[in-house]
């Protein structure tokens, strides 16, 4: 028994100092963008078109107080992501939020439907993708009914998964589909950058 102690003891020894050595060296990996970081601190200010600045001009200040509270949940903002690459990026959240639904996993799936709740803010601004045609209040006006089925679902979702009531959040995750499926139907943006931001 003896013979052993000091083998066991250099196996504790080796497991200790590892778990430092990986813990310091974690901690002073660099800090890439996250959940909590991307490209800016704060949306970059973009020159528009004049098309665009009137379109915008046209919408009611109610209109746009209405879309700013809907939107300031979203303080990730990126310098190169266009709109349909952060769609990309919610497909991919969403499609992890159903996986681990499936396996009962509801710590993954709350993390993946929050991270999609608050995706990151396009360059420029989700407007700057929309078609100019529906800068209006008629075609916007769907929004608020989107954001309700799509990010306040997903964090219904979230509390649902956290409290393993896979059920009711598989239930939920379906009308979270639906509303996406509803912006689909409404809204395509167009390829790469958006032709509405003329410059820095």
């Amino acid at each position: 028994m003896s013979r052993k102690n000091p083998l066991v003891a250099a196996v504790v020894a080796m497991a200790v100092f590892g778990a430092s050595a990986v813990g310091t060296a974690y901690a002073d990996a660099p800090k890439y963008p996250s959940v909590e970081k991307t490209s800016a601190d704060t949306p970059k200010k973009y020159k528009m078109s004049k098309e665009f600045m009137e379109a915008v001009g046209k919408l009611s200040p109610e209109f746009l107080e209405q879309f700013k509270k809907m939107t300031s949940k979203h303080t990730r903002f990126s310098e190169d992501a266009t709109a349909r690459q952060v769609m990309m990026e919610l497909l991919s959240d969403t499609q992890c939020v159903t996986t681990m639904l499936m396996v009962e996993n509801g710590e993954m799936a709350a993390d993946c439907a929050l991270r999609a709740s608050a995706h990151r803010w396009p360059k420029g601004h989700l407007l700057a993708y929309v078609q100019l045609n529906q800068i209006n209040v008629d075609s916007l006006g769907a929004l608020p009914g989107i954001n309700e089925l799509v990010e306040k679902g997903l964090e219904r979702v979230a509390d649902m998964a956290m409290k393993k009531d896979f059920i009711s959040a598989g239930a939920e995750m379906g009308n979270v589909l639906k509303g996406c499926a509803t912006c689909h139907a409404l809204f395509r943006f167009d390829k790469g950058t958006s032709k509405y931001i003329v410059g820095e």
